[in-house]
C-alpha cells in the first residue's frame, strides 16, 4: 500500500514547536522512501524547514492513509525511521517522472530526502 500511494504526510521534529507535518509525494526504492525537494511548486527557497529539522534530529515519520465513505475500505500505513538530504539520482528522476508527470521537466527536483524506515506499521479495515 505504501509504494502504491501517491502522497502522504512527512513529520519531522522542530526544536521549538514540536512536530512539523507537511504533505509530500514520494517513491519507494527498495528499503528507502525518497521524497523530492522540487522546484515545481511555488516556494521561496529549496532550503526548506524540513531539511533543517532532519539535520538537527534525523527521526521522521511518513504517514499514508486512505479514506472512503465505505469504512470497510479504510487503511493507513506509518513508516518510522531516519532521514538525510541526498542528491537526486538519474534512476530516481526517472521514477518520479513516471509516477508524477510534473517532474518530467529538467531541473524539477533539486535534491531528495532519503528515509530509511526502521519500522512500518499499518491497519486495514478489510482483510
Amino acid at each position: 500500500m505504501l509504494s502504491e500511494a501517491t502522497h502522504g504526510v512527512l513529520a519531522t521534529a522542530h526544536a521549538e514547536r514540536g512536530v512539523d507535518a507537511v504533505p509530500v509525494v514520494f517513491i519507494v526504492d527498495g528499503a528507502w522512501i525518497v521524497i523530492p525537494i522540487d522546484t515545481v511548486k511555488a516556494k521561496t527557497t529549496t532550503r526548506l524547514q524540513r531539511l533543517q529539522n532532519i539535520v538537527v534530529d534525523a527521526r521522521v515519520v511518513v504517514l499514508v492513509e486512505h479514506y472512503d465513505d465505505d469504512w470497510t475500505e479504510l487503511w493507513w500505513v506509518r513508516a518510522n525511521g531516519r532521514a538525510i538530504e541526498a542528491p537526486v539520482t538519474d534512476a530516481w528522476l526517472d521514477a518520479f517522472a513516471a509516477k508524477y508527470p510534473d517532474y518530467k521537466e529538467p531541473g524539477a527536483i533539486h535534491s531528495v530526502i532519503l528515509m530509511t524506515a526502521s519500522s512500518v506499521t499499518g491497519w486495514s479495515a478489510s482483510t
